[in-house]
């Protein structure tokens, strides 16, 4: 025997175990449901039961279902559960019966089930009321009258087409706000948040018995983001002001429940004219061409060849040709103002406005037969045809065909039929602006994945059609964002505009290769300014400037970063980069004095300080990633950068003071600061310290205000504002590090230099400058490097000590950075240094960059022309490669430069100690 032929004879059996006491005349109905259905078998007790009754073959109305409904008991809430479960149950099985008996078609069936679950809303609803209101009260409108809850039917529930296993869509409504009248005494809002969380409860939680029926009530105002109920007069501004294309395309199918429903009822009122508009509407053209080519995407993306609902020519794309035609011309036909496909599609052909209604009506009347043959086999929702030869056994026998093959054909050509009508509607006449069209028409999609018009499926599926990697994550980042806090408190103006927004946003990450990580930066920026429209604006007006911030969070960790957390650069995206030159010192000091005059306070003043100082780096990081600014260039404008702000700092700093301390205006002039380090020698990066040392040449009587100012700069420099803070600063360098006096005499630190520093002090002297300060203090400054470099040094000691600190260094470090490695940038400043202590010359103290340290030792013949070469590529690499590790988390191999300065190194350390 095969599988087929042992599965028919164990039905047999029982049928003749559990039906023995069935009529004749149903024999054949319960063997057809026996083979077609396992869900039956699950409940077979409720069905023996089922056709003892005389009538278990007579159709069944809205009224019996009530009548039946009305003589549950209000029992505890679990036993009433289970008796609505048990009627689901028994309501199934005589549907499922009925029509494997032939007594039933399709329509009916579909019809039938639709009362059904009205009752069982109506019933579940009622109950839950009576639950609630035993400890809230009874929900009273503010005139005394109480309230009322009504409920809309969505989806095929509305249209009076349920499916066995569908979910029931649903929009809930309360009719005006109030309090209940209990002794907890509550909104009407909350009471009726309360009924309907309950309600779900009771429909949908899977106990013992199983469900009654999955509740949706995503198609509510606002969606998920939404209240679950809403009183009317919300429900009616939302649609006046709010309601979108894609809900006016899910109205067509809404169906109030109330019991009598006149031509005047707040439903029709409101929802008819919002549904169905008097004249031509193209943006609901323009929105079901954006639906259908969807659709089509979809399709092509994810075939689903044996997917009847989404498949192509399948119960979707009938559902889209015919509502299709009726937001068009339903305004002007009020008899295409139809809840019901079937109903509507009656009237489509009755007019004679589609040439192939008739058969359009036969594929989806198939269509659904099969679609409750697939889910009564195990009351699931599924759209999908089984693959398994036993399943298409049953499937069959549901539909009234001899095998699979017949009801495969027949499918086969309805699908083609479907296609053929779904491609035509709709469709653009080939003209010259398709592309433009096109483009319309994606931005029009995007939008619905923005707003949550349509379903997460669909939309993760668009995305991928258009290149998104990682499209699911990539949609759940945007769901997120839309249902964030900070969006749900949006003004409408505000909403508006990042509705505007949004869809260019989608179009354009398209373009973009690592999609899922540059969305993530784009919704933290987004969730900096979404309550700040004009940067919104700025990018909506100016797609250039949004193509350039993808661009840049694309490439740059760094400029992501200062985006993010700074949105007013936003602005300097607008300057075009072939237009900008880095500024020079006194042009940047120029720059501050006049955009600082306008500043009003001292806060206002330090907060542009900030602001200042991140527009220019965003300046310079754009430069050095287009290629038109070297690393070296970007390090002096850094430097310069940085002098010009500490040297309004100190201005403000010392004018601040002067309002307390009139003699602060006198002591100033005796005030300097020296800048050591990578500012010293104009070689910053943008993560550079700034290495700063105070000294004063005025009377000891005033060292406690100069101390004083000194403490103020350094607050300033870096204290934390919205822009962050200006720089990080050390001052260890000064005379005996950090246990000595924060300031100190222009004649203590000579002294210090001359008679107490150690050698490292003189290696950090030669890269020092004086950054402000009288010329008192820069003569003596110059005279003392001066002096210090033509000491007739003790080599050997120099070395020794240099040797001593290049050992340690290279011992202690754990880094793989090219700036501490053997041969790396450390390395060979250490040598230059070095050779610079060596070789005493006068003119070296005029030099503090190491590049021009380098020349003038090739200059003067201690460095070979081939050394000099080779040690300045590989410090013009070295920087090149740590301002590109910074700017794009990338750092290129140096391998050869490392072994190269490292070989240079030895050779003349050794050189030196032998000679």
């Amino acid at each position: 025997m095969t599988d087929i032929e042992v599965f028919i004879d164990s039905r047999s059996q029982l049928l003749d175990k559990h039906f023995s006491h069935a009529a004749p005349h149903l024999r054949k109905g319960v063997q057809k449901v026996l083979l077609s259905s396992d869900y039956a078998l699950r409940h077979i007790e409720i069905f023996s039961r089922l056709v003892t009754e005389d009538d278990c073959l007579a159709p069944v109305f809205a009224k019996e279902y009530r009548e039946r409904f009305q003589t549950i008991p209000n029992s505890p809430f679990p036993s009433f559960a289970k008796e609505i479960r048990q009627y689901r149950h028994y309501s199934f099985l005589r549907l499922l019966l009925r029509e494997a008996s032939g007594l039933a078609d399709t329509a009916e069936t579909m019809r039938s089930w639709s009362d059904f679950a009205d009752e069982a809303i109506r019933s579940a609803l009622s109950y839950c009321e009576q639950d609630v209101s035993q400890r809230h009260g009874i929900p009273l409108e503010e005139s005394g009258d109480p309230a009322r809850l009504y409920v809309l039917a969505m989806g095929k529930l509305g249209g009076r087409e349920l499916n066995y296993s569908s979910d029931i869509d649903l929009i809930l409504a309360y009719s005006k706000d109030g309090w209940t009248d209990g002794e907890e005494s509550i909104s009407n809002q909350q009471f009726y948040i309360k009924v309907v969380q309950r309600f779900i409860q009771l429909l949908q939680q899977i106990t013992a018995e199983g469900f009654v029926f999955r509740v949706d009530l995503r198609l509510r105002p606002n969606g998920d983001s939404g209240a679950l109920v809403i009183n009317l007069a919300t429900v009616e501004n939302y649609y006046q002001e709010q309601g979108r294309d894609w809900e006016r395309y899910a109205m067509v199918k809404a169906r109030p429940l109330d019991l009598t429903v006149s031509p005047d009822h707040w439903f029709y009122q409101l929802i008819t004219p919002f549904v169905y508009r008097r004249y031509v509407d193209f943006s609901v053209i323009e929105s079901l061409r954006s639906m259908k080519s969807m659709i089509i995407r979809e399709v092509q993306l994810n075939p689903r060849l044996n997917d009847i609902k989404r498949g192509s020519g399948g119960i979707r794309e009938i559902e889209f040709i015919v509502q299709n035609i009726q937001l068009i011309r339903g305004g002007r036909l009020p008899q295409l103002q139809k809840t019901s496909l079937l109903e509507a599609l009656a009237t489509i052909k009755q007019e004679k406005l589609l040439t192939r209604a008739q058969v359009l009506q036969e594929a989806y009347l198939f269509y659904r037969k099969l679609e409750n043959a697939l889910q009564s086999l195990n009351d699931q929702q599924t759209h999908v045809l089984p693959e398994d030869e036993l399943r298409q056994f049953q499937i069959s026998q549901a539909m009234n065909y001899t095998d699979w093959q017949s009801v495969y054909f027949k499918l086969k050509q309805y699908q083609r039929i479907v296609s053929n009508l779904f491609s035509s509607m709709l469709a653009y006449k080939k003209s010259s602006g398709q592309l433009e069209d096109n483009s319309r028409l994606l931005e029009h999609q995007l939008a619905s994945v923005w707003q949550g018009h349509i379903e997460s499926e669909m939309a993760t599926n668009l995305l991928a059609s258009i290149n998104y990697q990682h499209a699911k994550r990539c949609y759940q980042l945007i769901h997120s964002f839309r249902h964030s806090p900070r969006c749900l408190r949006l003004s409408q103006a505000a909403r508006m505009i990042l509705d505007r927004f949004m869809p260019l946003l989608l179009k354009e990450l398209a373009q973009v290769k690592n999609t899922e990580a540059v969305l993530l930066q784009v919704m933290q920026l987004l969730e900096n300014v979404v309550g700040r429209s004009a940067y919104l604006a700025l990018l909506t007006e100016n797609p250039q400037t949004l193509n350039e911030l993808l661009y840049w969070f694309s490439r740059s960790p760094f400029i992501s970063q200062l985006l993010v957390a700074h949105p007013f650069l936003l602005e300097t995206l607008l300057e075009p980069m072939p237009n900008w030159t880095p500024p020079s010192r006194l042009q940047l000091k120029q720059q501050l004095e006049k955009k600082m005059a306008h500043c009003k306070d001292q806060e206002d003043e330090e907060e542009y300080l900030r602001q200042f100082k991140l527009s220019h780096w965003l300046l310079a990081a754009r430069a050095e990633l287009h290629g038109q600014l070297n690393a070296i260039r970007a390090g002096r404008f850094l430097a310069d950068l940085a002098e010009a702000i500490v040297v309004r700092v100190v201005e403000i700093a010392s004018r601040q003071l002067a309002l307390r301390y009139p003699v602060m205006d006198a002591v100033f002039q005796g005030f300097a600061v020296l800048a050591y380090g990578k500012l010293g020698s104009r070689e910053m990066n943008y993560n550079s310290d700034l290495d700063l040392v105070f000294i004063y040449t005025s009377d000891a009587e005033h060292s406690s205000l100069i101390t004083r100012l000194t403490q103020k700069i350094l607050h300033m420099l870096t204290t934390r504002f919205q822009s962050g803070i200006l720089y990080q600063v050390d001052t260890r360098l000064r005379p005996s590090g950090s246990s000595g006096l924060l300031v100190s005499s222009l004649s203590s630190f000579v002294t210090y230099q001359q008679t107490e520093a150690w050698t490292w002090e003189h290696q950090a002297l030669i890269r020092s400058r004086v950054l402000l300060g009288g010329p008192r203090v820069r003569a003596a400054f110059s005279k003392l490097k001066a002096s210090i470099y033509a000491e007739q040094s003790n080599v050997r000691d120099v070395l020794d000590e240099v040797l001593s600190m290049r050992e340690k260094m290279l011992k202690f470090q754990l880094g793989h950075s090219i700036k501490e490695r053997p041969g790396g940038l450390v390395d060979l400043e250490f040598l230059v240094q070095c050779l610079i202590l060596i070789h005493a010359r006068k003119n070296y103290s005029r030099y503090t960059h190491t590049l021009s340290l380098l020349r003038q030792l090739a200059k003067d013949d201690i460095l070979s022309k081939e050394q000099f070469n080779c040690l300045k590529e590989a410090y013009q690499k070295y920087h090149q490669v740590l301002h590109l590790g910074l700017l794009e988390d990338y750092e290129p191999s140096c391998e050869k430069e490392l072994q190269q300065v490292f070989a240079i190194s030895e050779a003349i350390y050794k050189q030196i100690k032998t000679s």
